[in-house]
């Protein structure tokens, strides 16, 4: 880490045996950021959150995973504004959205189902909602939804059966929808946050 303003770099060293560092991450807090680290089986993945503090850095293990084969990495982790963080993984199974407290310890499971989360598309913390793609109808087909954060209110806001992937605005106020089936071709259209059509 560079210290731009002080000229000033410090070398993280973790403090456990590690193969590979796959993602490196900043939270919400200009003095934090998390490292994952993986053994070389890449079966197990610890998250480590460094802070820098005048007297140097402070380097704690935040959260753990493990699993018999193989772990898919990925850059679904999204810090929130309060230090918590939402997550996805497939330790039940299936791959689902979970909710942790800044200490790592599990507020709750928000999605569940024997269906995976295919895109994780991101939190809208004004409105404590999360935005996803599933294949919750069936293994062919993908379709858009939301929900909040304590995993009620769940909503799918497309509409046609097929393949549905989306993009948000910033702010998640808006969304393109790109839709198509076995018989029709690609389509896309504007909707907002609810799933209301606004433009074709």
């Amino acid at each position: 880490i560079y210290d731009v303003k002080n000229k000033k770099d410090w070398e993280i060293k973790l403090p456990e045996a590690y193969e590979y560092i796959p993602r490196i991450k900043w939270t919400k807090e200009d003095d934090e950021l998390v490292i994952f680290s993986m053994n070389r089986l890449q079966n197990e993945l610890k998250l480590w959150e460094v802070e820098i503090e005048d007297e140097g850095l402070e380097v704690e293990k935040l959260y753990q995973e493990t699993a018999e084969a193989y772990l898919e990495i990925h850059n679904n982790l999204r810090f929130l504004n309060d230090g918590s963080f939402v997550w996805t993984s497939e330790k039940d199974g299936y791959n689902h959205i979970y909710h942790f407290d800044n200490d790592g310890e599990l507020k709750r499971q928000i999605t569940s189902g024997a269906w995976d989360v295919t895109e994780f598309y991101g939190v809208d913390e004004d409105a404590k909602m999360l935005y996803y793609q599933a294949a919750e109808e069936s293994p062919l087909r993908r379709a858009v939804y939301r929900i909040s954060l304590k995993g009620d209110k769940k909503q799918k806001l497309s509409a046609n059966n097929g393949w549905n992937d989306a993009e948000f605005s910033e702010g998640f106020k808006y969304f393109i929808n790109t839709y198509s089936s076995a018989t029709v071709p690609s389509q896309q259209t504007l909707h907002n946050s609810s799933g209301k059509l606004v433009r074709e």
